[in-house]
């Protein structure tokens, strides 16, 4: 049989995909015992000292549902990469990304309790279905210097915020136009909803001022928070609070249809999800000119 140089060269790419399809799950194991498997290896290079690892994630429980995922708010993971002797004091994840290479693709499967505590040094939050599992998929990206990710970070930021915004004021006008709604728009995206106008005292963004209020999740209506009386510098609190809580007087009420954006945005807080769309049933209570932190009341 005599082979051309065409052909020579179909059949060794055809050879290199089949080793690359016959390559078989790696199971690596962390200084502290946490096992996960390299479903496929990338580069092979690892992050030095003063380097750190970009790498995107997807983290879900055994209901599937996703609790993050870096695909879709398209803000990576990064764990630096430290001294060697800090190794003991570092949490699940940092010794991962010490052992990981870029293209590396890789997972993990660990019940709630030793998913939080290993993998991220927390404690499973108070009420917490204990008998969820998670698993977290992930894919490192790159290796970059260190002292560069905030830049990173804020370049990532600054592309995809008009977009997500974009995406968030549609949602709020679907739904508002599903429900037959009608609100007022302000120029930051904020829509909100004035249910009476009693003609007091209006705040300014540099007030300090006393609400009473109920955050809820514009996705499924379930309340976040709530408290009959909170108080606070208009200046120390999220961006549609800054803006929306001026559009009422002294006595008001309204409700706030807050993008993520001027909300907790891609990162998110605690309970609430990054690009989390937030709406808040608020009543203005009392306006003052500033917040006295020994008392806890406006001045």
């Amino acid at each position: 049989m005599i082979m051309t140089k065409k052909s020579s060269v179909l059949i060794a790419l055809l050879g290199l995909c089949l080793c690359m399809a016959c390559e078989k799950p790696t199971e690596k194991v962390t200084p502290k015992g946490v096992k996960f498997t390299v479903v496929k290896s990338g580069t092979g290079e690892k992050a030095k000292k003063g380097e750190s690892i970009v790498f995107h994630y997807i983290i879900k429980d055994s209901k599937d549902s996703v609790w993050n995922d870096s695909y879709i708010n398209g803000i990576p993971g990064i764990l630096p990469i430290e001294d060697s002797s800090s190794l003991e004091q570092e949490i699940g994840i940092q010794h991962i990304g010490r052992m990981i290479s870029p293209l590396d693709s890789a997972t993990l499967t660990l019940p709630a309790s030793k998913f939080f505590s290993e993998i991220f040094g927390a404690n499973v939050p108070p009420g917490f279905d204990t008998t969820l599992t998670f698993t977290l998929t992930f894919r490192a990206k790159e290796i970059i210097e260190s002292h560069k990710a905030p830049q990173y970070l804020d370049e990532l930021f600054k592309k995809r915020v008009p977009l997500q915004k974009a995406k968030d004021i549609k949602k709020i006008d679907d739904f508002l136009a599903s429900k037959g709604i009608k609100a007022e728009q302000d120029t930051s995206g904020l829509r909100y909803v004035l249910h009476s106008n009693k003609g007091g005292v209006k705040p300014t963004p540099e007030s300090c001022v006393e609400v009473s209020y109920q955050g809820l999740f514009l996705e499924n209506n379930q309340e976040f928070d709530s408290a009959p009386s909170a108080v606070f510098p208009l200046r120390q609190v999220v961006p549609g609070w800054t803006y929306g809580i001026p559009k009422l007087g002294v006595g008001d009420s309204a409700t706030l249809y807050l993008p993520s954006g001027l909300a907790y945005g891609a990162r998110g807080r605690g309970r609430i999800p990054p690009d989390a769309i937030l709406v808040f049933n608020v009543k203005l209570i009392r306006v003052g000119n500033a917040f006295d932190q020994a008392t806890g009341a406006c001045q």
